[in-house]
């Protein structure tokens, strides 16, 4: 899954929790500037603050169904090494976001989500300050619920992952957007 492009996305519906395919990159239903920008991240300590978010906050949470995500690790000389972060058991995994529908910059609807982050974790702290948040699956239902939720409980479920995480390092190929096959997440030997 790269910015820009659609991923399976679980959104509160008037029937229950439905499946959609969004894109990566919040677009707000009150925006009226195409040139805005387009962020894939939040972060979960301002997301009641920030005009950007903050609607979404307390209407519009969803689900973003993933195996692993992609974090890159700067080393001194400028250089970064991209890495495929899983669960330790390798089960897929559930991301807090946002979405939202926007129906005034083009003539069909733009649905749009980004993926709330937090501080990381003590297991990939080394690699990235800050990581998505991993919701534990007891807290997927009540995440989905519309302003029914009361706010002071949402920001309570926004805690950091605490579940065990494997760091693998992969090729550069990922780096492109433009790649998406398997190769991506192939891990490499570190020198």
């Amino acid at each position: 899954m790269a910015p820009s492009r659609a991923a399976a996305v679980v959104c509160a519906t008037d029937t229950g929790p439905g499946l959609r395919s969004l894109t990566w990159g919040f677009v707000p239903a009150w925006a009226k500037n195409p040139k805005m920008p387009k962020p894939i991240n939040a972060r979960a300590e301002t997301l009641h603050q920030k005009p950007m978010f903050r609607d979404g906050f307390r209407t519009s949470r969803c689900l973003v169904l993933c195996d692993g995500y992609f974090e890159w690790q700067r080393h001194a000389d400028g250089t970064k090494q991209p890495f495929y972060i899983t669960l330790e058991d390798g089960a897929p995994f559930v991301m807090a976001g946002l979405w939202a529908r926007n129906i005034t910059l083009t003539a069909q609807p733009i649905e749009s989500f980004c993926v709330i982050t937090t501080e990381a974790s003590e297991f990939c702290r080394d690699i990235h300050p800050r990581m998505p948040m991993i919701l534990d699956h007891t807290h997927h239902q009540e995440w989905l619920k519309d302003s029914s939720l009361d706010l002071d409980t949402a920001t309570a479920m926004l805690r950091p992952n605490s579940r065990r995480l494997r760091l693998s390092p992969v090729s550069r190929f990922v780096n492109s957007p433009a790649n998406d096959s398997p190769q991506c997440i192939s891990p490499i030997s570190q020198a």
